[in-house]
């Protein structure tokens, strides 16, 4: 009987050695993959998980956490506002839909196609935007000065905001810089509800373009230090004109005679887009009341 008892205490141990075995390594791997969708910035203070539903390729995964990290020191020593953005954001990886960053968590599409606008996003989340993430404060500097930063530190390549704005301005299709800065008539611009899609598509990229310019024509001009005083701020118009010592639209009058001396798309520039054609024949079809002067 001693025999068996010693036998079978053996048996149980054995049994647990290789149940703690088998158990070990899959907390280790699971450890090991939360460490693979975490990162930290360098000064400890906020912590990005990527959250990788889409299935992209761990290098990949590697080389947007290295641009996370450089984003951020970028974001950080550009302008400061009151804001303090969460200690932890979640990145999550999106097959469709539009990209957008609010407090804790930033949803980038394009990934796959290496065309996400990550700073554009961390820009969002790490400044601050209308008082809770909401439009209360307007979009124009926001959005302006969020695709301002992802033109210099973005690894997309793209047309400047210019080339652009010049064919606008060629083209007669300026958005008054008066209705984008208007809160009873910028959501019908940042987020517009036309009738057609494609519409709705080129008009918001239309107004982040505008306002892109317009920000980096005012940075450019004079200094981030001034723009600081103007970011996410009520009462837009009249802040320009405290700021600036000018009214909005005498800043727009001299921006727009800086685009009028701006070289516009190449006919090569024009076919080696690919979307530059259509986006035009869009624009045609947009009602003019939209580019009115008031």
């Amino acid at each position: 009987m001693a025999k068996w008892r010693g036998a079978i205490l053996l048996c149980t141990l054995l049994l647990t050695a290789c149940t703690v075995e088998t158990v070990q390594p899959k907390e280790q791997i699971q450890e090991e993959k939360n460490d693979e969708n975490i990162v930290v910035t360098k000064d400890g203070k906020i912590t990005f998980e990527i959250k990788n539903e889409i299935g992209v390729p761990q290098e990949k995964v590697e080389a947007i956490k290295d641009e996370i990290v450089t984003a951020y020191d970028h974001i950080k020593d550009s302008i400061h506002t009151s804001y303090t953005p969460s200690e932890h954001i979640n990145v999550w990886f999106k097959e469709d839909g539009l990209s957008w960053g609010v407090a804790s968590k930033i949803e980038l599409t394009g990934v796959n196609e290496d065309i996400y606008p990550l700073v554009h996003e961390m820009t969002h989340s790490l400044l601050g935007y209308g008082n809770n993430f909401e439009s209360d404060h307007g979009y124009f500097t926001q959005e302006g000065f969020a695709s301002y930063m992802e033109e210099q530190y973005g690894k997309k390549e793209q047309f400047s905001f210019e080339k652009f704005m010049k064919h606008y301005l060629d083209s007669d299709k300026l958005i008054p810089i008066s209705k984008l800065i208007d809160p009873n008539q910028d959501d019908v611009y940042f987020r517009p509800a036309l009738s057609s899609e494609e519409q709705n598509r080129v008009l918001m990229e239309m107004s982040y373009t505008h306002a892109a310019s317009f920000v980096k024509y005012l940075i450019d001009t004079y200094g981030l230090e001034k723009f600081e005083h103007i970011y996410n701020e009520k009462e837009l118009a009249q802040k320009l004109e405290e700021v600036y010592g000018k009214s909005s639209s005498e800043l727009e009058k001299d921006w727009l005679a800086f685009i009028q001396q701006q070289q516009g798309f190449t006919h090569e520039e024009k076919l080696k887009s690919g979307f530059f054609y259509d986006m035009n024949t869009i624009l045609l079809q947009i009602d003019p009341k939209y580019f009115a002067k008031e």
